[in-house]
C-alpha cells in the first residue's frame, strides 16, 4: 500500500519539476495488481449521497419527464448495519432545469438492516411494502457499487477486463416486483487518481444486453439495460470516495385498461458521493 503512495508523491514532484523546465510530460510506473493487504475496516462510520435521476424520452428522442430519488446511506454502525435517512422524490417535465425540492418519504427513515441481508428477497421490505420501485433500486444501486468495488479486487490485473462469473447471466427476483440478468459484467482497473484528498484506484465496469421484468398491481414492462460507470477506491483505507453509474433502459409499457403499449426508454444517472 505504500507504494501506492510513495508513487505519487512522485508524480508530484516530477510534475513540479516538469513545470519548472517548460516540459509537460512524465512517466508513470504502475503495478499490475492492487495491494490485496490493504483491508477495509467494517466498523469505520462513513456517509454518502446518492442520487438518481431517471429521464424518460420516447423511441425517436423526445424528452417526456424526469424523476430524481436521493437519501443518505450511512454504513460501518454497531452490528454491521446499514441505515438510510433523507430520501427524498422529486418530479419535473423539464429538462434543463433544475429538480424541485424533494418530497421526503418520512416512512424511510432510519431505515436499517445488516449489511449481508439479502436485500432482494420478497420479505426484506415486507415493514415498509409502500416504498415503490425507485426506492427500492436506490438500495440494490448502492449494494451493486459495493459488490463491482470489493468482491473481485484481488482478481484485478491494470488494464484488463475481468468477467465476474459470480453475477453473470444469473436472474435476480427483485422482490416479487419482477426480475433482472446481469450478462457479461466485466471489471476492469484502469488506474490512479486523487479523490477527497485521498489516492484511488479507478475501477470501470460495464454490462450489456440485461432482460428486465417490472410487475406491478396495474402495469407490465419488459425491456433490456445497459449500463456502465467507475468506482473511485481508496487506496490508504479501501473506502469508496465516489462512483458513477450511467444506464440506458429500453422498455415496452402494458398499462391496465389501456389497449396501447408504451414504447420509450429511460436514462438513469447515478451519482455516490462520500459526505464524511
Amino acid at each position: 500500500m505504500k507504494s501506492y503512495i510513495y508513487l505519487f508523491v512522485a508524480i508530484s514532484l516530477g510534475s513540479s519539476q516538469s513545470n519548472l523546465k517548460g516540459q509537460t510530460s512524465f512517466n508513470i510506473e504502475l503495478p499490475n495488481r492492487l495491494p490485496t493487504d490493504l483491508v477495509l475496516k467494517n466498523s469505520e462510520i462513513r456517509t454518502y449521497r446518492i442520487i438518481t435521476d431517471y429521464l424518460d424520452y420516447d423511441l425517436k428522442g423526445n424528452f417526456n419527464a424526469k424523476r430524481r430519488v436521493a437519501g443518505d446511506y450511512t454504513i460501518g454502525l454497531p452490528g454491521d448495519t446499514v441505515r438510510w435517512n433523507n430520501i427524498s422524490l422529486s418530479n419535473s417535465a423539464d429538462l434543463e432545469g433544475t429538480f424541485p425540492k424533494g418530497k421526503k418519504q418520512q416512512y424511510m427513515e432510519n431505515f436499517s438492516y445488516i449489511q449481508d441481508e439479502n436485500i432482494l428477497s420478497q420479505s426484506f421490505f415486507k415493514d415498509i411494502p409502500q416504498a415503490d420501485i425507485l426506492i427500492r433500486n436506490l438500495i440494490w444501486d448502492v449494494a451493486g457499487l459495493n459488490w463491482f468495488a470489493y468482491w473481485n479486487w484481488d482478481k484485478l490485473e491494470l488494464n484488463k477486463p475481468y468477467r465476474d462469473k459470480n453475477i453473470n447471466n444469473q436472474k435476480l427476483d427483485l422482490s416479487g416486483q419482477g426480475t433482472f440478468e446481469n450478462r457479461n459484467v466485466e471489471i476492469t482497473w484502469i488506474g490512479v487518481t486523487k479523490q477527497n484528498n485521498e489516492t484511488c484506484a479507478i475501477l470501470k465496469y460495464s454490462t450489456m444486453n440485461n432482460p428486465l421484468t417490472v410487475k406491478l398491481e396495474n402495469m407490465n414492462m419488459t425491456g433490456r439495460s445497459h449500463y456502465w460507470g467507475e468506482i473511485y477506491v481508496s487506496l490508504e483505507d479501501k473506502e469508496i470516495e465516489m462512483a458513477t453509474l450511467l444506464e440506458d433502459v429500453v422498455t415496452d409499457i402494458s398499462l391496465e385498461g389501456q389497449p396501447n403499449n408504451i414504447l420509450g426508454y429511460t436514462v438513469r444517472k447515478i451519482t455516490l458521493a462520500k459526505t464524511n
